[in-house]
């Protein structure tokens, strides 16, 4: 594990760093004092609340806390939601990790981090003993609700979690372990406690946060088992989502880990895409875009479809994100790829018989076009 006390240079750094995004208040500013709502649920016999903490104006990233005993995190992400403004939704269940409850005098108990699909519902309220066709319908109103929290078109999902010694961890995922198969792609590093760990959907966070040499996992969208949890959910939805866990008690090195994933995507505007606007022709295809869809050259994740909405002609708009050492060029079409079975697809193709002139993403509209 890190050294829990911080280096001088690095204090300096990460100082640097914070005064440099727009978003955060310089240090003789006032932390941002949260507006905090509670929304009541009807749980069976039981009544949840689930509160709603908001920093300053921002919405583009929100923290989620599903499980009310994993207050190491919850703890940092206070403090850098007092610095960055955000969200942070988060249940409340007694401090305790699983959430009972009862409906028509049977007890029920499931994981709050397992129930975003019904297949997850049924999956965690078996694991725990008793399930019934109306105990799921519960479960999954409660599910929706959390979801119908979350903003639209977030730059990143934050999900807050901590783990007992040696329970999870980096090597779950290695060959031959439980969770082999739920990752694309993993990065070890031997002098990081192995319970401290990233998982994230998105490879361009993946890329970075593994380049900072701390364990972490891409989560295989397509092949990871669909288990309910928001990892899953976000995958499946192209929505880009990182789990900052450590072991309960790292508060410094939650601390640092934390922050760092808030800033590589607070700074990825400006340090590593290039953002342009585009168009897709009204009624050119018969399913719609997401927002936050990956855009392939080849097999290879160049970008993503960050903003989806429509014009007044009823044409397909928004914002494209492309790699900084990917920029796009006038023999470059971009096809919109739909698929009734699978996922929906954008890909960059390269016409070699045509002029090749940068496109400047003040001035472009990118202009795409179905294709198959």
């Amino acid at each position: 594990m890190r050294k829990t006390i911080l280096p001088l240079y690095l204090l300096f750094i990460l100082q640097c760093a914070a005064a440099q995004t727009n978003m955060r208040k310089s240090p003789s500013q006032s932390p941002y004092i949260p507006k905090i709502s509670t929304i009541f649920h009807k749980l069976g016999d039981r009544i949840m609340q689930i509160k709603v903490s908001q920093y300053g104006d921002a919405k583009n990233i929100v923290y989620v806390n599903l499980h009310d005993d994993e207050i190491t995190a919850v703890n940092a992400a206070r403090k850098l939601l007092e610095r960055d403004a955000g969200i942070l939704i988060k249940i409340e269940n007694y401090k305790t990790r699983n959430i009972k409850f009862k409906l028509e005098g049977k007890y029920y108990t499931f994981d709050p981090n397992r129930i975003f699909s019904r297949i997850g519902i049924v999956q965690t309220l078996t694991m725990f003993g008793k399930i019934s066709p109306k105990a799921i319908d519960e479960v999954e109103k409660f599910a929706a609700l959390i979801l119908k929290l979350l903003p639209q078109n977030p730059a990143c999902i934050i999900a807050l979690h901590n783990n007992s010694n040696g329970k999870f961890s980096i090597n779950s995922y290695l060959p031959g372990n439980i969770r082999e198969k739920d990752a694309r792609t993993i990065s070890v590093n031997p002098d990081e406690d192995p319970d401290d760990i990233f998982l994230t959907t998105d490879s361009i966070l993946y890329r970075q946060l593994s380049g900072d040499k701390y364990n972490t996992i891409l989560q295989d969208n397509e092949k990871a088992k669909k288990d309910g949890s928001l990892s899953i959910y976000c995958g499946e939805r192209n929505i880009r989502y990182v789990n900052c866990e450590t072991e309960h008690g790292h508060d410094n090195q939650y601390q640092q880990m934390i922050m760092l994933v808030a800033d590589h995507v607070e700074k990825k505007d400006t340090e590593e895409v290039i953002a342009y606007n585009y168009r897709l022709a009204p009624a050119a295809v018969s399913f719609s875009p997401k927002s936050n869809t990956d855009i392939l050259f080849g097999e290879k994740k160049v970008g993503l479809i960050r903003s989806v909405t429509t014009d007044s002609s009823w044409a397909t708009v928004g914002k494209l994100e492309v790699t900084r050492d990917f920029p796009l060029y006038s023999n470059m079409d971009l096809l919109f790829i739909p698929s009734p079975v699978n996922t929906p697809r954008f890909e960059v193709r390269i016409d070699p018989t045509r002029q090749k002139e940068l496109l400047d993403p003040l001035k472009t509209i990118v202009s795409i076009r179905a294709g198959h």
